[in-house]
Order: C-alpha cells, then structure tokens, then sequence
C-alpha cells in the first residue's frame, strides 16, 4: 500500500491577519474563563503535556465541521492556540497564558496590517497556518506523524524573500528526502513572478536537495509530480496527465476549503481573476481545462461514454509528470530564464 508524507517548508504566516489573530485569540480568553479548556488544569500541562495528543484537536475539531457546530470548531481551535502560546513563549502557568495572551493582543492591536510582525508573532501566525494543513490532510487520515514542517530560513516575511542558502534551506530537504526515501515528489511548479515568489524558491530548494541526494542515490525511478494552482496554469500542451474531477470532487474542494483554511477564506491577498474565496477560482480553472479538452474530444465523449467516471466528469487537473533529469533541466532553465543568464 502507498504511504503518504506532506512536508511544508514554509509556514504562509505572512498570509494571516492580526484580526485574525485577535478574535481567536479573544475566544480563547472566553474559552478559558468558562473552563471550556480543561486540559490546562492538568499538573504536568506546562511542562510535558501541552506536546501530548496534538491529533486529538484535530479530531475535535472535525467532529464539530460533521456536527455542524462552530462553537465547537473555535473551541479546538482554541485548544492548539493555547499549546501553541505555551510552546513560543514556555509558560509555565494559567496565571502566565492569561498574561501572555493579553501581551500578544495589546501587541497586535499596536499593530498595522501589513506591518512585519515580531518573530514570536510570526511564529504563533504559522503555526496557526500549519494546523490549517494538518486538518486538510486529516480528511484523508493522514495524522501529524506524517507531516513535516521545516520552517524554512529564507521565509522572513519581508517584501522581498531571500535567495534559499545550501546549508539554512537545501540541507533539511535533504534530510527528509534520505529519512523519507521517497518514489514520488509532488510540488508546486510555478515561475517566478506568477504568484507568491516563494513557490519559485521552494522549486530551487527542492531541485538542488534531489541534485545531493541523486550524488549518493540511484534516482533513476523516482517520479516527480509538478502541479500548479490559482496562482499559474499548464498549456495543456505542457501537461502530461489530465486528472478528471466530478462534482463530489469539487464539493470536497470547497469544502474542505472553507472549513480547515480559515485564514483564508477571506484572504487578504487574493487571485487578481477573484475576489473570492481560493477554492472557487481553483473550481473555475478546472471547469476550464475541461473545456480546452472538450474542444479535441468534442462534447458526446463525455456523456455518451462508456466510463461512468469520464460520464461524471465535469473538471480536468493538469500536472507535469517528470524523471528526475527532465524536472532538474526545467528547474535550471527556469533559474536561467529569472536570472538572466543566456
């Protein structure tokens, strides 16, 4: 059977708000004072128990997105706020979280949108974004064992990130290639200049980590996975492989979305195509893509075929499936094509 591992390298904190912060944070106050968070009463909490049964507030808060009970969606959320306030600024007590929390909101209401945040506030940013991946992947069974965040050096929040260095950004994706020995690689494949510049980096980071691994490796069968989302697309022409979506899918898109990405429902930087919510564009782009197929295949292969999954097709995904040398020689044309080397 497959086994999957999701590794992040960045956090995205630069794409949470302060206000979302604050009003989370706000709950977790009244959460506290209504004893609705009673883990913190447990005598071995601030020193070894804020690390155990992480999963279980993801569970939480799951079963309460099945209930349809919101309430109980915020309070798990307040759950991991609380572990994480715990982990960034090592309190030792409930009189010290109170206190801590109350700092961190004077500090975010002393702040600006756009302002570059502390480093502790840019860490409790990503680690709200982290807990957002962990419930996406939980859908699907996947539990934080199996997934990774390398917090990458180079990610800093400033306007202009920087260029990813061999032993800071390369060597821990290294290191997850050699603990993971993976058969397949899935990334993001955009160019800079298309989206959030970071996409572009990570590509660099990864390419250079598969370039060591390969000196000590026989990288001859691993498979590598490029995909892109809002932020660029494949020409078909430049795809190899059309996934078909059906409507179940797209459901699940959206609402997976909707409820595990809560800073982003309302993103502050959204696509230029929508001011909407990500999943939406996402669904509009493989609507698309379904079209540009239709135009070859003409619209009776669909509903008058005999596979009722292409009969239930209503969307196409489009990757780029790749040896290693091809995705390395893309990686090192695109390095060249941003950097201006001929």
């Amino acid at each position: 059977s497959n086994k999957f591992d999701f590794t992040i390298l960045t956090s995205g904190f630069t794409a949470v708000t302060n206000q979302f912060v604050k009003d989370y944070l706000e709950k977790t106050l009244d959460f506290i004072s209504s004893n609705k968070i009673q883990m913190i009463y447990y005598p071995d909490f601030f020193s070894l128990g804020y690390k155990m049964k992480i999963d279980k507030d993801i569970n939480h808060f799951l079963n309460k997105v099945a209930a349809r009970d919101t309430v109980g969606q915020s309070r798990a959320v307040a759950h991991r706020l609380v572990r994480i306030i715990v982990t960034i600024y090592k309190v030792r007590s409930i009189g010290e979280l109170l206190e801590r929390i109350n700092l961190v909101l004077d500090e975010i209401n002393n702040s600006y949108d756009g302002q570059k945040n502390s480093p502790e506030i840019q860490s409790l940013k990503g680690m709200i974004r982290e807990f957002e991946e962990e419930l996406v992947w939980a859908h699907y069974g996947i539990g934080t064992k199996n997934i990774h965040h390398l917090r990458l050096g180079f990610y800093k929040g400033d306007i202009f990130t920087e260029v990813p260095k061999r032993d800071r950004d390369v060597l821990p994706i290294l290191k997850q290639l050699q603990e993971l020995q993976p058969d397949v690689i899935s990334l993001a494949f955009d160019p800079e200049g298309s989206g959030p510049d970071t996409h572009y980096k990570v590509l660099q980071a990864i390419a250079e980590a598969i370039r060591l691994w390969g000196k000590e490796k026989d990288l001859s069968e691993l498979k590598i996975i490029g995909y892109r989302n809002v932020w660029y697309r494949f020409h078909p022409s430049d795809a190899n492989v059309f996934v078909p979506v059906s409507l179940n899918t797209m459901a699940e898109l959206d609402d997976s979305f909707s409820t595990c990405y809560m800073t982003q429902v309302d993103a502050p930087f959204p696509s230029y195509e929508l001011d909407g919510k990500f999943s939406t564009l996402t669904q509009s782009i493989w609507v698309e893509q379904r079209r540009m197929v239709q135009l070859i295949l003409g619209k009776n292969y669909f509903y008058s075929n005999e596979n009722p999954r292409i009969r239930g097709t209503h969307g196409f995904v489009f990757y780029k499936e790749m040896k290693v040398d091809e995705f390395l020689s893309h990686a090192r044309d695109l390095a060249n094509m941003m950097e201006g080397v001929i």
